[in-house]
């Protein structure tokens, strides 16, 4: 194996309003635990696998675009259930959008979190995914 190549994305960094109350909200929905609070700025992890970064930002950034008048989502998980997991986060009062199988392509559903944050959840059962 050559050295010096991109292995995977290690995280990415989430625009929030308040970093405690957003952290709190990714741990209860999604059992991330938090590492490296500096105050303003907090880490989320899956075990010891770094997640996403919460940040406050100082005005109405958000991450999610738009693509012919349709917001977007900058992060998608992977999960193993979608149902479970729709249904879940569905039950627990998550704004989330319907399930959609894209045949070959897998399942999807996106999910807000409190600060109108998009996120896109997928489920593929022929794609390997070791993390």
């Amino acid at each position: 194996m050559e050295n010096g190549r991109i292995l995977g994305i290690a995280y990415n960094v989430i625009p929030v309003k308040n970093v405690k109350k957003s952290g709190e909200w990714f741990v209860s929905h999604f059992g991330f635990n938090i590492r490296n609070d500096r105050g303003n700025y907090i880490s989320l992890f899956r075990d010891n696998r770094p997640i996403i970064d919460l940040i406050e930002s100082d005005n109405d950034t958000r991450a999610v675009f738009e693509v012919n008048g349709r917001s977007r989502w900058v992060v998608t998980f992977f999960t193993d259930d979608i149902e479970s997991l729709h249904m879940r986060l569905t039950t627990e009062g998550v704004t989330v959008r319907q399930i959609s199988n894209e045949g070959i392509y897998g399942k999807f559903f996106v999910f807000e979190d409190l600060d109108g944050n998009l996120f896109d959840v997928w489920e593929h059962k022929d794609c390997e995914l070791i993390f």
